[in-house]
């Protein structure tokens, strides 16, 4: 309504502008007709002064003064004739002019609400920020400089978070989500962010402060999915498969056929499945018994139980390939072990069988720049 009031507003007062001067009235007459005029006196005044002279006689001078005269009547009549033609014109010019104007309103006024979008809603920050915009970065710009002048605007933070993530600028939307959490308190939005930046952070690894921001996360919504997702991610993670196969039936139960990512939840139950099913299968990481018993070891002894499980773990992929955080955990291994060969085998082996633009290549190609490996292709 109040853009309506506003667009009547300036209408009114550009069609003013342009109205005005048409209705503004003609120059005199006598601007317009002057045109030979000051020729002729100019002739009468010549005329008068060779009389004065005595270069002609009387009856030449008054011949001659009649000729002018004459002469200058004819002129000042044309004179008039057009100027009551421009005065005819400049009127017919106003009346097109000015119906043409009011017309124009006529016509906008009618054709806006049936072509335009009058109800059209309105395109806010937050929106924008998390468009394909080619401005986005000016955007981010302007939020950010928001932010540093109102440290406490945690809508702020709470439009600059996402972003951060998208872009992969993950510190900062760490900060971001914490910051939006401190101020305005926590929602499944915000812990959700939070969690999610955690587990980029960790290479997909579900840490405990991830963990514990999912949990809050169902706790404050018991339907989100996401949540129970890397809930039940991070028990597989810890071996725990039989509660980690609970928590994900629960998760396809509850899905809708057509739901995206339904086939992810199908793989993590084949897998934990698959392990419970083994006996004596190596674990997903050390339990709390090898930790214990890794205590007691010397040094070269605890080298010795790590490369065992690394190899073990290297076996188990061979036969389990789509375990896209097993491959992580033994690259990211390898390269702490400094067996920089064996990370790139593994790297270029996960990344043949997951395929260069799907997301887990994606975060192997992530991984794979953090750790600075080159991989073995060409």
């Amino acid at each position: 309504m109040i853009f309506a009031l506003a667009a009547i507003v300036l209408t009114l007062a550009a069609a003013f502008a342009v109205a005005v001067p048409l209705f503004r009235r003609d120059a005199p007459t006598d601007t317009v007709a002057a045109g030979p005029d000051p020729v002729y006196r100019a002739q009468l005044k010549e005329l008068e002064r060779e009389r004065r002279d005595g270069l002609i006689d009387e009856n030449a001078y008054l011949s001659s003064r009649a000729e002018i005269g004459r002469r200058l009547m004819a002129s000042e009549a044309r004179a008039a004739d057009r100027a009551a033609a421009l005065r005819g014109v400049a009127s017919r010019y106003r009346i097109a002019t000015a119906a043409c104007v009011f017309a124009a309103l006529i016509v906008a006024g009618i054709a806006y609400p049936l072509l335009g979008a009058p109800g059209a809603k309105d395109y806010p920050l937050s929106a924008r920020l998390n468009s394909e915009n080619p401005e986005l970065a000016v955007l981010v710009a302007q939020v950010e400089r928001h932010l540093a002048q109102n440290p406490d605007d945690g809508r702020g933070w709470d439009v600059i978070a996402p972003v951060y993530l998208r872009e992969n600028r993950l510190e900062r939307a760490y900060e971001a989500y914490a910051n939006a959490i401190r101020i305005s308190g926590p929602s499944p939005e915000r812990l959700m962010g939070l969690g999610e930046t955690l587990v980029s952070l960790e290479s997909g690894f579900v840490n405990d402060e991830a963990l514990e921001a999912f949990r809050e996360a169902e706790a404050l919504s018991p339907d989100n999915v996401r949540a129970g997702y890397y809930i039940a991610l991070a028990d597989e993670q810890a071996g725990n498969h039989q509660a980690a196969l609970d928590r994900f039936d629960a998760l396809f139960e509850r899905m809708p056929e057509n739901a995206t990512g339904r086939d992810v939840i199908e793989r993590h139950i084949a897998f934990n499945r698959g392990r419970l099913a083994q006996t004596g299968a190596p674990a997903f990481g050390p339990d709390q018994q090898d930790i214990e018993a890794a205590a007691a070891l010397s040094p070269q002894q605890r080298a010795e139980m790590v490369e065992g499980m690394v190899s073990g773990l290297a076996q188990r992929l061979e036969q389990e390939p789509d375990d896209i955080e097993g491959w992580m955990r033994l690259i990211r291994s390898y390269a702490v072990l400094g067996r920089e060969d064996d990370a790139n085998t593994a790297y270029d082996a996960a990344l043949a069988y997951f395929g260069v633009e799907s997301p887990a290549g994606q975060r192997l190609e992530q991984l794979a720049a953090e750790l600075a490996l080159s991989g073995g292709r060409s």
